[in-house]
């Protein structure tokens, strides 16, 4: 891979970042389904950067690029946990993909590995527990970090994962279309 893919990853990934974060934090204010989804929400953002970026580069490892910066950008905000679990992300990403040549497994791969990313909060509550949230993620405070421990009971946790599994597939599914759409170029020559 040339150091012109690795910046245009970056760049993508960074973009990709920014606009699913504003779109989570904004969904996440908007009630409790939206907060238990509001990764799934934000993947309607980060799919089309995402399968713009692996169709772009065709190279292997982007998946993995893609997933580790990510985690990295995270790691900035303070939440070191991201890490090994955008880790286990770009594992999953790149083994789905394949090579890349495959519209509907650079789909599933995304929606797979984002599924991945949303459901960091139940791990931050069910594995850590107060005491590692705020080990993990300085930027929690205590207060915050047992309002996620009531927060999340048995019945708030099935909501979640139902409703980023439907949302986290429609995602990659967009992406595909956004791709398709906008970015590749079309092989059909105009009649006019």
């Amino acid at each position: 891979m040339k150091l012109k893919d690795i910046v245009q990853i970056a760049v993508l990934t960074v973009i990709g970042f920014a606009i699913g974060m504003a779109i989570s934090m904004l969904t996440g204010t908007l009630g409790a389904i939206a907060l238990y989804a509001s990764a799934g929400f934000a993947a309607f953002a980060v799919g089309p950067v995402f399968v713009i970026t692996a169709k772009k580069i065709k190279q292997r490892w982007t998946a993995v690029l893609f997933w580790v910066i990510y985690g990295l950008l995270y790691t900035l905000m303070g939440y070191w946990i991201m890490i090994p679990i955008c880790l286990v992300s770009a594992v999953l990403g790149e083994i789905i993909i394949g090579d890349y040549s495959s519209n509907v497994k650079v789909s599933i791969a995304f929606s797979a590995a984002m599924f991945v990313v949303a459901m960091h909060p139940i791990i931050f509550v069910k594995v850590l527990g107060a005491e590692g949230i705020t080990k993990f993620a300085p930027s929690i405070s205590s207060e915050q970090a047992q309002w996620m421990i009531q927060f999340y009971t048995g019945k708030a946790i099935a909501i979640a994962v139902a409703c980023n599994i439907i949302l986290e597939s429609l995602a990659g599914l967009f992406g595909t279309y956004i791709n398709k759409k906008f970015f590749e170029k079309s092989s059909k020559k105009s009649v006019l």
